[in-house]
């Protein structure tokens, strides 16, 4: 059996590890690692299993790798999908999509959840700003005073819910609004989600 080439080993499970760190989990195809290392089919399978010989990886047979880290994030996290953008400004109409994953702790999750990308400045003074991620529970229901997802006649948009005399009062948080512009009275209300956490990269 041919020598295996240690510095190819670890340059293979280095690229291995940063595939998935940067792409939310995910491992690298056999044919990414071929690509990648300039090898044939053959032995690029040779290098896995000495990989997985190392301890580095776990290979099931059917292209399918496992590293440390997804362990991890297999044990006590679950990706949860991105799903498009909501404004945080007034309402506008966004296209719901699957624009990629998560993993997120298990003990923020409660029921089925999606995220959502940020974009606009009226939740600023809770802490959410352009780009964070909130993680939403997706629900039709939500109690007086808790932030929603809300679909009205002129859209979705991030909001505190308010409840007046029975009617729903979709509130900005952010004191730099004109208090005209704080607050929007819908004809049409409906709830998707009530947000549970905002996730923020700070690199």
């Amino acid at each position: 059996m041919r020598t295996m080439n240690q510095e190819k080993v670890e340059r293979l499970a280095d690229f291995i590890r940063q595939h998935t760190r940067d792409n939310n989990g995910t491992s690298p195809s056999l044919a990414e690692i071929m690509e990648y290392m300039g090898m044939s089919k053959s032995t690029a399978y040779r290098y896995i299993l000495e990989l997985e010989k190392q301890g580095l990886v776990s290979y099931s047979g059917k292209n399918t790798l496992e590293t440390d880290l997804q362990r991890k994030m297999r044990c006590g996290f679950k990706r949860i999908p991105i799903v498009g953008e909501i404004v945080c400004g007034s309402p506008d109409e966004q296209e719901e999509h699957i624009s990629g994953y998560l993993a997120i702790p298990e003990e923020w999750i409660d029921g089925e959840c999606f995220l959502l990308r940020a974009y606009g400045d009226s939740m600023i003074d809770i802490g959410i700003e352009k780009d964070d991620l909130i993680l939403v529970k997706k629900t039709a229901t939500a109690e007086n005073g808790e932030v929603i997802v809300a679909l009205t006649e002129d859209g979705n948009t991030l909001k505190r819910l308010l409840w007046e005399d029975g009617r729903p009062r979709l509130h900005a948080e952010n004191k730099k609004y004109k208090p005209k512009n704080r607050d929007i009275y819908p004809k049409a209300l409906t709830i998707q989600g009530v947000a549970l956490k905002v996730i923020k990269d700070i690199s």
